[in-house]
């Protein structure tokens, strides 16, 4: 029965997940693209990699922290310590959002800015919120709130067209969502108040975060880094190169966010249930690789004519890159529930300094070609280590039991 639930909710979310995203990028963006030209296109991709960069990573956080300590908060019977952290987090990331607009965009436009900042703060309110909804595991209200997301993204672009604003696109979608979450949840209620857990869920949050931040920049830094290297065009190209395979990577993606929510009532996992979920990862990852190279040729064609040719030069590199993403995406939060939480610190400080090395160097010799190639490079690194960590510990775990016995 179990089983069957947790197959159902993991069915539930990959739709709830994948609505939005293929009404984004198969509707949305190909038409602001189509409409604004590959530099202005070049500089959206980029401010929209920006925000996602910095809200949600503290939303995720937050979201994660609250599934896992829930039930010693309850067992205690106090609420509070959110909504503090919140309020820190939006004041961060406002700050944040102003340099970051400022420094791609220009200071021209107040208005700019301010949407931006709305924009930002908005995705990561309601990347925390919605943890409402995982931690009573109702995967229905997780999809029927990114259904009213994606008809917001839909209104949104009629708001665009009209206006010109691409921002109007997030604000009216992630507006409309929260509005909906917060209907069933009382998270935003809570008082702002300090419990006896304060600091150690400040300490969580903020390991959690660097990690989480240090992973973000990893899936959203290459925009970041192609712009000012080889301008807001070559973003353009780039970017629609790794559209099938951030689909297929995005979608994937909620089975990690199942598996937390159960593995958050889960004692221990068995090596044998490990490399069961590694086999079945990896089975899925080879047939995704396949399916999206086959199909990438006429899609992209249909969704950017204008570049496609330059893009599909990437196709190999930017696919591959994406499936190692979904691998490390179900693998990711095993070693966060079993394995202490600073082993996070080490997967992703590590795997920013092989991304870095890797894709300033091997640009420098090789170009645009290079750079894809060194973010695989870093993938692949993060996939081996993470496995590394679980069967290490596990051993470990196995010869002190065997030691006590004895």
């Amino acid at each position: 029965m179990l089983k069957r639930k947790i197959i159902n909710d993991t069915i539930l979310n990959i739709i709830a997940t994948a609505l939005p995203i293929m009404i984004l990028q198969l509707v949305i963006l190909p038409v602001i693209g189509t409409r604004v030209g590959d530099v202005e296109y070049g500089l959206i991709i980029t401010l929209v990699s920006l925000s996602t960069l910095l809200s949600q990573p503290f939303g995720n956080v937050l979201n994660n922290i609250r599934l896992l300590t829930h039930k010693e908060y309850e067992d205690h019977g106090v609420s509070g310590d959110f909504n503090i952290l919140l309020a820190g987090a939006i004041l961060i990331n406002a700050c944040m959002m102003v340099i970051g607009t400022i420094y791609y965009a220009g200071s021209d436009s107040f208005l700019n800015v301010g949407m931006m900042i709305i924009l930002s703060c908005l995705t990561l309110t309601r990347e925390y919120v919605i943890v409402t909804f995982r931690i009573t595991l109702n995967y229905k209200a997780i999809l029927m709130n990114n259904i009213i997301l994606g008809i917001g993204y839909l209104a949104g672009m009629l708001v665009f067209w009209l206006t010109g604003y691409w921002q109007s696109i997030y604000i009216i979608g992630s507006a409309l969502s929260l509005i909906y979450v917060m209907r069933h949840s009382s998270l935003l209620k809570e008082k702002l108040t300090r419990t006896p857990f304060f600091k150690q869920t400040t300490y969580k949050s903020i390991i959690l975060f660097i990690s989480v931040f240090m992973k973000t920049i990893l899936n959203y830094g290459d925009k970041l880094l192609l712009f000012p290297l080889l301008g807001p065009a070559t973003v353009s190209v780039y970017y629609s190169a790794t559209v099938l395979g951030k689909i297929i990577s995005m979608a994937i993606t909620p089975v990690s966010s199942v598996m937390l929510s159960y593995l958050a009532k889960m004692e221990k996992m068995k090596m044998k249930q490990f490399l069961s979920v590694l086999s079945i990862t990896f089975v899925v990852g080879v047939i995704g690789y396949f399916v999206t190279f086959w199909i990438s040729g006429p899609v992209l064609q249909w969704l950017y004519p204008k570049w496609a040719e330059e893009s599909l030069r990437l196709i190999p590199i930017t696919t591959a890159t994406a499936i190692m993403e979904v691998m490390c995406g179900v693998i990711h939060p095993i070693v966060l529930r079993f394995n202490h939480m600073n082993w996070q610190i080490v997967i992703s400080g590590t795997n920013v300094i092989i991304y870095l090395t890797g894709v300033l160097i091997l640009y420098h010799f090789y170009g645009l070609v290079g750079f894809s190639i060194g973010i695989l490079a870093a993938g692949l690194f993060k996939l081996l280590l993470m496995i590394s960590i679980f069967v290490s510990n596990d051993l470990k775990k196995e010869q002190s039991k065997r030691s006590a016995d004895a």
